[in-house]
């Protein structure tokens, strides 16, 4: 059974507790707080709404789903994006950048609710697809098996993708050794299952 939580976007205010948290969640100085900042302004859709969520339990953030609306992105942590092989182009397609939860809490659905929160959101905005890195390393294949179930499909793998970005690796240490599996899920029904 899943505590009371409260998904909402991300505000200003939070960016420290965010890096607190990431921190903590997957290495420290994977984010610093000026690339946070940067996060939370890429992640505003048209002056309105942050795409961006948190996750609350406790009044204390547990989870973080960085996501990008189309149009306001290039690339991701690292390099490599097949845009040739989407079904739709680099400005009608969103960016899911990162998702994470406090490690106590993997396996139990929260990342898959911080998730289906940002996919309702950006159907509300009229992207058409979303692209993202799935973590081949995580533990128990955590971050492909639940992108799988939300529809995600496969594109390629980029290996060493997080090699160049100076953090220290939960699995690695540094440099982190990870491979980063490019996947996109279309939000047009149908257009599924045809990448």
């Amino acid at each position: 059974m899943l505590a009371p939580y409260k998904i909402r976007s991300m505000a200003k205010s939070d960016l420290e507790r965010v890096k607190e948290f990431t921190d903590r969640a997957i290495g420290t100085g994977y984010y610093s707080t000026s690339e946070l900042e940067a996060i939370y302004q890429q992640s505003i859709f048209k002056n309105e709404k942050v795409l961006t969520l948190v996750l609350e339990i406790d009044e204390q953030i547990k989870g973080v789903r960085i996501t990008y609306p189309p149009g306001q992105w290039q690339k991701g942590k690292g390099e490599g994006l097949n845009p040739t092989l989407w079904p739709y182009s680099l400005d009608e397609t969103a960016y899911f950048q990162s998702l994470f939860v406090d490690p106590q809490l993997t396996g139990r659905g929260y990342g898959k609710l911080l998730s289906q929160a940002a996919i309702k959101n950006l159907k509300d905005i009229g992207a058409k697809g979303i692209v993202c890195h799935s973590w081949k390393e995580s533990p128990h294949d955590s971050s492909g098996k639940y992108l799988r179930a939300l529809g995600f499909e496969l594109i390629a793998a980029h290996p060493l993708y997080w090699n160049e970005i100076n953090y220290v690796c939960t699995r690695c240490g540094k440099p982190c050794l990870c491979t980063a599996e490019e996947m996109y899920l279309s939000l047009d029904d149908n257009k599924k299952g045809k990448i």
